[in-house]
């Protein structure tokens, strides 16, 4: 690797030494890859990926635990490589062949197990690279395996209440993956679901739930996270130890040359700016049942609510946009009062008390219910926090929106009252 500039970081502590480097490389395609190496003793090199976001600070920490152990980290900062802004399709337009030739840098530098480490949409960006790699090398056993946060393997904008299309490469995987999933993130309650897409390409796939924490714990400042994400995180580097020493006894399956990578039609043109406004529903109208228990441990069942217009609201305290738009919701029962209106929040997979401590901070006044198994989520087809239906009298959806809303608008007030008549 040719190092352009270096800039050596060192943290001295009463036991030990801690150090890492700011390197930039120039690729035979004409790109700078900046990256952050972490040197270890060993011979094993974690591929550090970032997600559609980019990296924070508080990966630092974890990397410099992990060279502790005697494994080299190389975090590639694919954003400021390409000058590229950080967002849902940043990482779209990285080339390939980049990543490959730093996986051959890697084995020309000694390396002899490499493991691509990556989060969210991330994992799509290390899966391609992962089977371009075998197809070009396919008798080498330099890629040992994946360790993935929260993957998102989604493919185009999934619509409200219909079913998601993964993408294909999530089918044509054949290395060992170890799949970590932050109690409190959105892809939590399709865990398994996920698993089984990496599975179809024969993949042994391992998973561990990091119960208490947040997604993308790993990478936040120490400022955003809670006491149980700042435990987790100094247990990350040990996590992430024995998950390699268990991806290192499992054998990939064969590989099977048959993905080809087709680009959607319009990705690039594609625009994510929402307007404050419902949008007609267009899958089934039918509402799925919907039978839980509030934080009274009372069981609510939402055909009792017949007669009545219903907004359906699925949120999480961990969820910025969710907590964000719950004031307007307040304000929107109110200005609802005496007309045959509610709206039933129903909270993925916290603790009654962790929601009742919120309340006190942010008062609601509208019914919480708690699917703390994620089997509303995948019944009424939520992939994304907050989602909104919104159903008529007769209990079904006519109008449907994935994000945060001020929910006392006039136009939505207008569009409730049209269903009110």
């Amino acid at each position: 690797m040719k190092r352009i500039l270096v800039l050596v970081f060192i943290f001295f502590s009463s036991s030990s030494c801690w150090s890492y480097e700011n390197l930039e490389a120039e690729l035979k395609s004409g790109t700078t890859m900046s990256l952050t190496q972490f040197q270890g003793e060993g011979k094993k090199l974690l591929l550090w990926l970032p997600s559609e976001r980019g990296f924070g600070q508080g990966y630092i920490s974890v990397a410099l635990n992990l060279s502790l152990l005697e494994y080299n980290v190389w975090a590639v900062h694919l954003h400021e490589s390409y000058i590229i802004p950080t967002g849902r399709n940043s990482l779209n337009g990285v080339e390939i062949n980049d990543l490959l030739e730093l996986i051959d840098q890697a084995q020309q530098q000694g390396f002899e197990d490499v493991y691509l480490v990556s989060s969210s949409r991330g994992v799509l960006l290390s899966l391609k690279t992962a089977y371009q790699y075998q197809k070009l090398n396919q008798k080498s056993e330099l890629l040992k395996g994946l360790l993935i946060f929260s993957p998102y393997l989604l493919t185009g904008n999934t619509e409200m209440g219909q079913d998601a299309v993964y993408d294909e490469i999530a089918s044509f995987s054949n290395l060992p993956v170890y799949m970590l999933q932050p109690q409190y993130g959105t892809k939590f309650a399709r865990s398994r679901e996920i698993a089984g897409q990496l599975q179809q390409g024969g993949s042994p796939v391992f998973m561990q739930v990091l119960r208490g924490a947040q997604a993308g714990f790993y990478m936040r400042p120490d400022e955003d996270l809670t006491e149980q994400d700042l435990k987790m995180r100094e247990q990350l580097p040990r996590i992430l130890d024995n998950a390699i020493n268990l991806l290192k006894q499992s054998r990939p399956s064969k590989f099977i040359d048959l993905y080809q990578p087709v680009k959607a039609v319009g990705e690039e043109k594609r625009s994510f700016i929402k307007e404050p406004a419902l949008h007609p529903f267009k899958g089934n109208k039918s509402a799925p049942s919907l039978l839980l228990k509030n934080l009274k441990n009372n069981t609510l069942d939402i055909k009792e609510l017949k007669d009545s217009v219903v907004l359906v609201n699925f949120w999480a305290t961990w969820c910025g946009p969710c907590v964000e738009e719950i004031p307007s919701l307040s304000r929107l029962v109110d200005h609802m009062q005496g007309k045959p209106f509610k709206v039933v929040a129903v909270n993925i997979g916290e603790s009654p008390e962790k929601i009742q401590k919120f309340v006190k901070s942010i008062p609601v006044n509208f019914e919480i219910l708690l699917d703390t198994d994620g089997n509303a989520v995948r019944d009424w087809k939520v992939y994304a926090y907050p989602s909104n239906y919104l159903l008529d009298k007769n209990g079904q959806i006519q109008f449907a929106y994935r994000g945060a809303l001020q929910w006392d608008a006039e136009n939505i007030i207008n569009t409730i009252d049209s269903l009110l008549e």
